[in-house]
C-alpha cells in the first residue's frame, strides 16, 4: 500500500504543470526557465509579461542603469516599452544631476537630444552642462542654516528658515546670471525637496524683471551672499541640506 502511494505521489510530481511550477517561484529565472524548456507552450505570453513586470521591478530596486538597459534588449517592443522608456530618461537625468558633471548631463543630452516626454529635462541638463563646464569659476562657502522671521521684521516670531552662502566669482569674467539651488535632506541624507534661489539675474521667472538688488553682476573677485527663506519645508526635513549653483551666465563683451 505504501509503494503505491509513494508512486501516485511521484507520477503526481511528475506531471506537475511547468508554468505553476515557475509562477510558484515567481522569478525571472523560472519564468525563462518555462520559456527555455517550453517556447511554444500554452502560457508563453504570460511568462514573458511576468518577465517584464519582474525585470521592470528589479530596474527600480537597483536603481541602475544596467537593468533598465537589459530590460529593453530582452523586450525591446514589450507592452511597458513606453513606461520603461520614460522610466530610464528620468533615472538617467537623475543620475547626472547627482554626478553634478559635465560628462554625465553630456551623456543625458547625447542618449536623449529630443527627449522622451518633455523638453523640460533636456533644457536643464543643457542649463546644468554650462554650469558644469564653469564650476572652477566660484567658489561657494558651505550652507548655513537658520530660522527666520519671514517678513523680515526682527521682532517677530521665527516663522520660516534661512539658508545662506557667500559665493565669490573666482574667474576672470563678470557673471550676469547665477542661481543657487538648496536640497532638503531627510535623516538618511535623501534630497526630499529642491528650492531655487538667485545670486544675479536680470528676470526673475513667474517674478517679472529683478530688484536692482539682483541686476548688478558679480564682477572677478567680488564675493557676495546668497540667501533663500521658506516657510514651506517638507515632511520629514531633517534641518539639513547641501547647496549648488545650477546655472550660470556671463556678461557679453559688447555689455561690458
Amino acid at each position: 500500500m505504501l509503494r503505491i502511494a509513494a508512486l501516485l505521489l511521484l507520477l503526481s510530481t511528475g506531471c506537475k504543470d511547468p508554468f505553476a511550477t515557475a509562477q510558484e517561484s515567481d522569478s525571472i529565472d523560472s519564468y525563462e526557465a518555462y520559456l527555455t524548456e517550453n517556447p511554444s507552450g500554452a502560457y508563453r505570453i504570460q511568462a514573458e509579461s511576468r518577465v517584464e513586470e519582474l525585470m521592470l521591478e528589479k530596474a527600480r530596486a537597483e536603481k541602475s542603469l544596467e537593468a533598465y538597459d537589459a530590460l529593453l534588449t530582452r523586450f525591446p517592443n514589450g507592452a511597458l516599452k513606453e513606461k520603461v522608456t520614460e522610466e530610464r530618461e528620468s533615472f538617467l537625468f537623475a543620475w547626472a544631476d547627482e554626478q553634478d558633471t559635465a560628462e554625465g548631463y553630456q551623456k543625458y543630452l547625447d542618449e536623449y537630444p529630443r527627449g522622451t516626454k518633455t523638453k523640460k529635462n533636456r533644457e536643464e541638463a543643457r542649463r546644468r552642462l554650462k554650469m558644469a563646464e564653469n564650476k572652477d569659476r566660484l567658489e561657494v562657502s558651505p550652507v548655513t542654516i537658520e530660522q527666520v522671521n519671514m517678513a523680515n521684521d526682527p521682532d517677530g516670531p521665527l516663522n520660516g528658515w534661512g539658508f545662506f552662502a557667500d559665493v565669490t566669482n573666482v574667474g576672470d569674467a563678470p557673471i550676469q546670471t547665477l542661481w543657487i539651488q538648496v536640497s532638503m535632506l531627510d535623516n538618511d541624507g535623501n534630497v526630499i525637496d529642491t528650492q531655487k534661489e538667485p545670486l544675479v539675474d536680470t528676470v526673475l521667472p513667474g517674478r517679472g524683471w529683478a530688484p536692482d538688488e539682483f541686476k548688478a553682476p558679480l564682477e572677478p573677485g567680488e564675493t557676495r551672499s546668497w540667501k533663500h527663506t521658506s516657510g514651506d519645508l517638507p515632511a520629514g526635513w531633517s534641518r539639513r541640506a547641501s547647496i549648488k549653483p545650477v546655472k550660470i551666465g556671463f556678461v557679453k563683451a559688447e555689455e561690458k
